[in-house]
């Protein structure tokens, strides 16, 4: 049985605080910032707080899939932007889930090497069990398989749900 775990108007509030931590460090710098969510999962959250962002950033998608062993490190990345524009730039990069930190870890150093002047981290949820730094974490959960708000139930589905849910245990 599935419970929500974070309500949309919760989602709602973290993206507020978000864009307003955003809005103040660069109001005025919008020139010098990209905004990159990651594909699928990233764009409900992404959605939101853009919709609350008073300055008018660079944004581009990056979309990545992990090959079938994880383990492994190794990631197939099937849509990028031109390089020329991170080139001196902060990029912030949006995921709905920060797992093991694998990909966001791959990410930034691949724009960090691409010439971004740095590469920061904004996640919806970070696991516990995380230990990749992130900038900004809405919230931090347990290490069971949440889903909803972008993010894929383990069949496949949920990603079009209004909240977060996760599995009750009894």
């Amino acid at each position: 049985m599935a419970k929500v775990l974070i309500s949309e108007k919760h989602v709602e509030q973290i993206a507020q605080t978000t864009a307003l931590k955003l809005n103040s460090l660069y109001m005025d710098k919008s020139e010098e910032v990209v905004l990159a969510p990651i594909l699928q999962g990233a764009v409900p959250f992404f959605q939101k707080v853009a919709h609350h962002l008073e300055f008018d950033p660079y944004v581009d998608f990056i979309g990545i899939s992990s090959y079938k062993d994880k383990s492994q490190g190794e990631f197939n990345v099937y849509k990028m932007f031109d390089p020329e524009m991170i080139k001196g730039r902060t990029v912030w990069l949006f995921d709905d889930l920060a797992d093991s930190g694998n990909t966001l870890k791959f990410l930034k150093g691949m724009l960090l090497q691409y010439g971004a002047d740095d590469v920061k981290v904004c996640v919806l949820l970070k696991k516990e069990h995380c230990t990749f730094p992130i900038d900004i974490v809405g919230i931090e959960v347990g290490n069971d398989w949440v889903w909803g708000f972008g993010m894929d139930a383990p069949n496949g589905r949920g990603r079009t749900l209004n909240a977060v849910y996760v599995e009750e245990t009894t």
